[in-house]
């Protein structure tokens, strides 16, 4: 399988093989601030799987933890294609809102629901995690569980 898409002014066009391994939704502070938005969602692949036509700037962030995450965004509008965890160098953490289809988009798992939105109701049988899970493999395990059923 392979999906599509692009940067909101089409200067960036990228393409992804395969499924991703799983899709999160980030209910942190940090995330609806970057997003203008109750959570961000991020698709998790690997590196490998991305190819991608355009310049992108890059930008660093340290998380709470310590932890230094990349993001990768179209130089002309600004617009947040994926991100890169130093914990995680192998695994780029895709922007689904910026794939050509997106109604098929749906969380695997919801983290930092502590900093969820009052107004905003978890669906009732998904895996959530009120702040950053320890480890990523735990959550893909889980997710994987939960796919198998």
């Amino acid at each position: 399988m392979q999906v599509s898409g692009s940067c909101q002014c089409g200067q960036i066009r990228y393409a992804v093989e395969g499924e991703p391994l799983m899709t999160y939704a980030c209910h942190c502070s940090d995330c609806q601030k970057r997003t203008g938005s109750a959570f961000s969602l991020g698709a998790i692949y690997p590196v490998s799987a991305i190819s991608l036509e355009g310049e992108l700037s890059i930008w660093k962030r340290v998380s709470d933890d310590g932890v230094t995450n990349t993001r990768y965004s179209c130089k002309a509008c600004g617009i947040i294609i994926y991100g890169i965890g130093e914990a995680t160098p192998d695994l780029l953490k895709l922007q689904p809102g910026t794939l050509d289809e997106t109604r098929n988009v749906q969380p695997d798992a919801h983290i930092w629901t502590r900093s969820a939105q009052a107004w905003f109701q978890l669906p009732a049988d998904s895996l959530t995690y009120e702040t950053q899970p320890e480890q990523l493999t735990d959550v893909y395990s889980a997710v994987l569980e939960r796919r198998a059923q």
